[in-house]
């Protein structure tokens, strides 16, 4: 998820064929929302959706997919030169909490079962913080990120296989107006954050949701297609 500018905000809106959420059985554990990012930008300078059932969209240049059930969590994401950033995923809410002592979040994990990528394509993990304590990451206008209200997410490392994230794993932070996530910086580590480097940007006792995505930059072609 990452900020693209506002001029693009009407780039393709008329090519966009299928926008939203086909009902469906809810996503299982751990998958609390199924993710995409997709098309034009709203005011929030992205453009990125949650959903609990099976969540498409196509438009001339791109396509996501991202559906779950029983146990298992298969997305996908195509583009073709599209300007915009285009993601699929899942993500997965309160996996630990930070910045709490000895038993803070220190290691976050995944292996998919398969996947598969081409061109500029890649497979993800992020984290997202849930700095304001409201038990809420972000905020959702019917289900359209609208902006991050004091949270803080990380990007995390990507890759062609399994990822983690752990102590020493350069996170870049990124805060409200796009300010630096950890104390006005944008680099920091789960040390860091747990030893309380972060405070006043990730205050003690903050819970964390995971992102695990296939993730296409605007203005380049790729596919990707995953497992889990």
């Amino acid at each position: 998820m990452k900020k693209l500018p506002l001029a693009l905000t009407c780039v393709l809106s008329a090519l966009i064929l299928a926008i939203w959420a086909i009902p469906a059985s809810a996503a299982p554990a751990p998958v609390t929302y199924l993710n995409a990012n997709f098309g034009p930008p709203n005011g929030s300078g992205i453009a990125f959706y949650r959903s609990t059932g099976t969540l498409r969209m196509e438009s001339a240049t791109a396509s996501v997919l991202a559906k779950a059930k029983d146990s298992e969590v298969e997305f996908s994401a195509a583009a073709n030169v599209d300007p915009n950033e285009t993601s699929s995923g899942f993500s997965s809410y309160d996996v630990g909490t930070v910045n709490a002592g000895p038993g803070s979040l220190n290691v976050v994990s995944v292996s998919p079962r398969t996947l598969l990528l081409s061109g500029s394509a890649h497979f993800a993990m992020n984290l997202w913080f849930d700095s304001s304590h409201d038990g809420e990451y972000f905020v959702w206008d019917h289900n359209e990120f609208a902006s991050l209200d004091g949270d803080v997410y990380a990007i995390g490392p990507s890759g062609n296989g399994p990822l983690t994230i752990d102590n020493t794993t350069p996170l870049f932070l990124i805060g409200p107006g796009g300010t630096g996530g950890c104390n006005g910086s944008y680099s920091a580590t789960l040390a860091i954050i747990n030893a309380g480097g972060c405070s006043l940007t990730i205050p003690p006792n903050t819970n964390v949701a995971r992102w695990v995505g296939i993730d296409i930059p605007g203005g380049t072609t790729g596919s990707g297609s995953a497992r889990l």
